[in-house]
């Protein structure tokens, strides 16, 4: 058996999961910490130690990191400070990458944004861009559902995330360097992570996996579900 754990992104909270783990191997055990209210962190290794107090109190010594977007970010930090805690590291629609110059101004405007309306009028914005055009014709309770769930994050923990992805560091020259093994998911009409630029981190790492999926934005483990739990048991089973 082993320890699993999973991050979910920014603009979510662990319910993402929920559905997604039931298609995985039943043997292994898994975690969902969930980050979404946190008002306190606002750098991306203060997330990476409330991830570590997290493991502490739930006595896990070792596991594969997995995170969502934003997630991700915390799951790389999290696995260079302690890689003899990380049985391998999964890159869910994320990157290791810090924010461009121009991503740094989108969240400056993210911010702006926060400040001046409820978390209601952001996600009703933001969330629906997690999918693509044909996901949200076909799922528009479902993506109306989560709308309204994730309207519940409290404003001031989402400026909180925001500011600590912009501040986060590049980790690409230090790929070369980890000795686990990571995967990267990723899909090809996503907006938030461009799967080029991702792609291009792959041949940097030791040990990569990498699932492209063709027709999927960002949101893998609710748009093609199926395909992303097989790929994850293999990477699983392979560590």
């Amino acid at each position: 058996m082993k320890n699993i754990v999973f991050l979910h992104g920014f603009g979510e909270n662990a319910s993402v999961w929920t559905d997604f783990i039931e298609l995985l191997n039943p043997e292994n055990q898994y975690f969902t910490p969930d980050f979404s209210p946190k008002k306190d962190c606002f750098s991306i290794p203060e997330y990476a130690d409330w991830l570590k107090n997290y493991l502490d109190k739930e006595k896990i010594r070792k596991a594969v990191i997995i995170g969502h977007s934003m997630g991700g970010y915390i799951s790389v930090e999290f696995c260079n400070r302690y890689p003899e805690m990380t049985l391998g590291l999964g890159l869910f629609h994320s990157s290791v990458a810090a924010d461009s110059e121009e991503k740094k101004e989108n969240r400056d405007k993210t911010i702006q944004f926060l400040i001046k309306h409820d978390t209601n009028l952001f996600i009703k914005h933001f969330y629906p861009n997690m999918f693509t055009e044909e996901f949200k014709s076909k799922n528009p309770e479902f993506v109306q559902k989560n709308i309204e769930k994730f309207s519940k994050i409290p404003n001031e923990a989402l400026l909180a995330a925001t500011l600590a992805m912009k501040s986060r560091v590049s980790y690409i020259d230090n790929l070369s360097e980890f000795e686990f093994p990571i995967f990267q998911i990723l899909g090809k009409q996503d907006t938030f992570v461009s799967y080029k630029d991702a792609l291009e981190q792959t041949f940097l790492m030791k040990s990569p996996n990498v699932l492209l999926l063709d027709n999927i934005c960002h949101a893998g483990m609710l748009e093609s579900p199926g395909i992303c739990a097989q790929f994850i048991d293999n990477f699983i089973a392979s560590v």
